[in-house]
C-alpha cells in the first residue's frame, strides 16, 4: 500500500512541476509580446526589487546576541533576512498610509 502513496506524491510532485513552468513560460511569453501594456508590472517588479536591495543592504544581522542564535538554531543570515522583511514591510505600510492620505487630500481639493 506504501508503494501507491509513494508513486501519487511522485506524480503530484511531476505535475506541480509541470504546472509551475507553464506557468512561468507563458507569462514570461505573454511579458515579452506585450511588452507596452505590461511596462507598468515591470516598472514595479523593479521598483520591489529595488526595495528589496535597499532593505536587505539596511537591515543588521549583529542586532541579537549569538547565545540567541544558539537557543534558537537560527544564524545571523536569517536575522538579516528577517529584518529585511520588516524594514520592507515597514516601508509599504508608509507607502499604503500615504498614498491613502494623498488620495483623501486630493480628492477633498478638487
Amino acid at each position: 500500500m506504501d508503494i501507491f502513496i509513494n508513486i501519487g506524491m511522485i506524480v503530484m510532485y511531476l505535475l506541480l512541476a509541470a504546472g509551475l513552468l507553464a506557468l512561468l513560460f507563458f507569462s514570461i511569453k505573454v511579458t515579452i509580446s506585450n511588452i507596452g501594456n505590461s511596462k507598468v508590472t515591470l516598472i514595479a517588479l523593479v521598483a520591489f526589487g529595488v526595495i528589496f536591495l535597499l532593505s536587505y543592504l539596511i537591515s543588521d544581522s549583529q542586532d541579537v546576541s549569538l547565545a540567541l542564535f544558539e537557543k534558537t538554531a537560527t544564524d545571523p543570515g536569517l536575522s538579516k533576512m528577517i529584518g529585511t522583511g520588516l524594514i520592507i514591510f515597514y516601508f509599504m505600510l508608509i507607502a499604503a498610509v500615504g498614498s491613502t492620505i494623498y488620495a483623501a487630500i486630493s480628492k477633498m481639493l478638487k
